[in-house]
């Protein structure tokens, strides 16, 4: 209960954050939906109009767009505000806070993210939804809530592990710029991953990015999408949220080792 009443907190005070500047709201639907559809748009007309593939410009308008929904909604960037506490004396002014500190950064982060999303993108998801008729089978809804979910934990562990690497790096900027690049590239953000050979594909599926926007996104738009997948993918990516949740433990816990905080 206690926890609910922190969490609430927190997300009342990134709903008051989110309408206080209405400006970033349209600067972010136009730098980060808008105008990357539309580019994405011209592209894959041209490629769909020259090339067969398994999607019609509609059907990839629809992946795309909710793929990149999705990707806004699971990507988080703590690694920044971590790197800041890291090389500051903020970071044991907040070790002293009755909140663990990597908690707090979750539930900024989470609260945040679920702000834009019930403001930003659940509005976009439903519109897109009604106009392209997509009707999504009981039995996936229940899959969506957990495909989300880890989706969200895959990308806040690797967001944290990035960020703890401040511990022992000077600059965190050129891993973070990379794994943005490889998020949005192999998450299936940019093109939906079933595009690619059965093979690679295979080899992609056994990695944590597709879990991120690819499955989720493939559970809206595509009634045919096989169910064995997500089953498969659901106990991967789990797989892959242990792996990742230890090495933040043990960065975490290195990295207390040699901190030391001067200033006040």
């Amino acid at each position: 209960m206690r926890t609910l009443y922190i969490f609430m907190g927190y997300f009342d005070y990134s709903i008051k954050r989110l309408l206080m500047y209405r400006i970033y709201l349209i600067g972010e639907l136009l730098s980060s939906l808008i105008v990357p559809i539309l580019i994405n748009f011209f592209l894959w007309r041209s490629l769909i109009e020259g090339n067969p593939l398994n999607y019609t410009l509609k059907e990839m308008m629809i992946y795309i767009v909710i793929s990149n929904v999705i990707l806004l909604f699971t990507e988080i960037h703590a690694e920044h505000d971590i790197e800041k506490d890291i090389k500051t004396y903020r970071f044991g002014q907040k070790l002293l806070l009755p909140v663990d500190y990597l908690t707090s950064i979750s539930y900024s982060h989470i609260s945040s993210s679920l702000a834009r999303f019930a403001i930003l993108y659940m509005p976009i998801i439903i519109v897109l939804s009604i106009w392209a008729k997509i009707e999504i089978p009981a039995n996936r809804l229940l899959y969506l809530p957990l495909a989300l979910i880890l989706g969200f934990l895959l990308n806040a562990l690797f967001s944290f592990i990035i960020g703890l690497l401040s511990f022992w790096l000077t600059e965190i900027w050129g891993i973070a710029a990379i794994r943005n690049l490889l998020t949005g590239l192999l998450s299936g953000a940019i093109f939906p991953l079933d595009l690619l050979p059965s093979k690679i594909e295979s080899i992609m599926l056994m990695t944590p990015f597709p879990y991120i926007t690819y499955i989720p996104s493939k559970l809206i738009c595509d009634a045919n999408f096989d169910i064995e997948i997500v089953n498969k993918g659901l106990l991967i990516s789990l797989v892959w949220v242990l792996i990742l949740g230890f090495i933040v433990f043990l960065l975490m816990k290195n990295g207390l080792k040699k901190y030391t905080s001067h200033g006040a």
